[in-house]
């Protein structure tokens, strides 16, 4: 009792120093490193995992770019004719490749443009001209030349087009890339220029080309004016459901063989229809 009441007294002397019992003391410490060893385990385990979604994603990044994967991937017996777009990029071309690959198409970009023309295009055009794929030429359509002078260009590069059915209807790619980008052309103006480009087209070989663009381009500028044509979607994430189509890219990151130039990759697409049916837009 003596003891207790000292104690008492004591709590009002300035000098007094709490006192501490060594069990509950111990306990404390115990307690706080408990804790702090928890803390750290937990601080480690967000890192791996963090560590862990990085690889995931780099991996996943790696696979979309070297085209290992890709978002869309169209069964064969759904679309059984499948093709291809080339042009100086890939280099020379060998046709009996592309047919050990099941390629049943290959569109060659021709020309771009009122002046330019592709410089693989003469060696890849007639080089496929003994081989079984399907073989049509593509110009590259430009928002800065008119119309009909583009047509000039495509129509002195390719020359006459055999109808004997080994060649493809003519094609036109209108979409915005490079220097277009940074600016919107105006809608009456791509209208009236790509319809003198058609009309001479038309002209010469008696089909409108098909159209190669994208679902929302095709929305904002030639839908009103374009419906009447055969149209050739890119669409590199979905399937091209809103808009009626007769060939689809759904892949830039092509990789088959029978291209010299394999740094560089292939556009992939595909027919909407049976390999019958492919038969509409041969010559």
């Amino acid at each position: 009792m003596e003891y207790i009441l000292n104690n008492y007294k004591n709590s009002y002397d300035n000098n007094y120093e709490p006192y501490y019992d060594d069990d509950y003391e111990a306990d404390d410490i115990r307690s706080y490193k408990k804790k702090r060893r928890g803390r750290k385990r937990r601080r480690v385990l967000l890192w791996l995992i963090t560590l862990g979604f990085l690889a995931i994603l780099i991996d996943l990044i790696v696979l979309l770019y070297t085209g290992k994967i890709w978002f869309n991937s169209p069964a064969r017996k759904d679309y059984p004719v499948r093709g291809i777009t080339v042009s100086s990029l890939q280099g020379a071309i060998n046709f009996n490749a592309l047919e050990i690959e099941n390629v049943s198409f290959a569109y060659i970009k021709s020309s771009e443009g009122k002046s330019l023309k592709d410089t693989q295009f003469d060696a890849s055009w007639n080089n496929s001209k003994d081989s079984t794929v399907k073989t049509g030429a593509y110009h590259k359509f430009s928002f800065t030349d008119d119309g009909q002078s583009q047509a000039e260009n495509f129509i002195r590069t390719v020359g006459k087009i055999s109808k004997n059915g080994y060649r493809l209807i003519p094609a036109v790619e209108v979409t915005k890339s490079g220097l277009s980008l940074a600016y919107s052309p105006k809608k009456d103006t791509v209208v009236s220029e790509l319809k003198a480009y058609c009309n001479a087209i038309n002209d010469e070989y008696g089909v409108n080309p098909i159209i190669i663009t994208g679902d929302k381009f095709y929305k904002d500028y030639l839908k009103d004016d374009f419906s009447e044509y055969s149209l050739w979607i890119i669409d590199l994430l979905s399937k091209p459901d809103s808009i009626h189509w007769s060939l689809w890219n759904y892949s830039p990151r092509g990789r088959i063989e029978g291209t010299s130039n394999s740094k560089n990759y292939i556009n992939l697409s595909v027919f909407n229809g049976s390999k019958h049916n492919f038969s509409k837009i041969q010559f």
